[in-house]
């Protein structure tokens, strides 16, 4: 207050009370701030964990196997051999429908599964992995 005693008042003019914020006031702008930064990251890692993940995920159908690779620094690589598939299932959202995006899941025989998780276009993967098989 010592800028509305030097700058502010007339030379007539004295202070009678002064009066302060409740902390409450103070508190609750931190906890507002705190949460309100974790509103904001939490989008933004995932965002970058999505993009991440986006970049590295290989999706490879050979002659004789299908692989699905991902992760930047530790690695996840499934394979599974064509011969060896008893059940492919393609599962599209509605808004997947829409644009174009599913996810395609490959049961095997000894009951593993490789996910092929929004893939463009899955069911031209499901045609082109039976027509591959078989």
């Amino acid at each position: 207050m010592a800028y509305i005693e030097k700058k502010v008042l007339q030379n007539d003019e004295s202070i009678i009370k002064k009066f302060k914020l409740h902390p409450l006031k103070l508190v609750l702008a931190w906890i507002w701030g705190v949460l309100g930064c974790w509103l904001i990251f939490i989008p933004t890692i995932r965002a970058i964990k999505l993009s991440i993940y986006y970049k590295t995920t290989e999706l490879v159908i050979t002659n004789k196997k299908v692989i699905e690779k991902y992760g930047l620094v530790s690695v996840h690589c499934d394979e599974m051999a064509l011969d060896k598939i008893e059940n492919i299932t393609v599962y599209c959202s509605f808004w997947g429908r829409i644009f174009g995006y599913g996810n395609v899941i490959i049961q095997g025989a000894n009951r593993n599964n490789i996910n092929f998780n929004f893939v463009k276009n899955p069911e031209d993967v499901r045609k082109f992995i039976n027509s591959t098989r078989g």
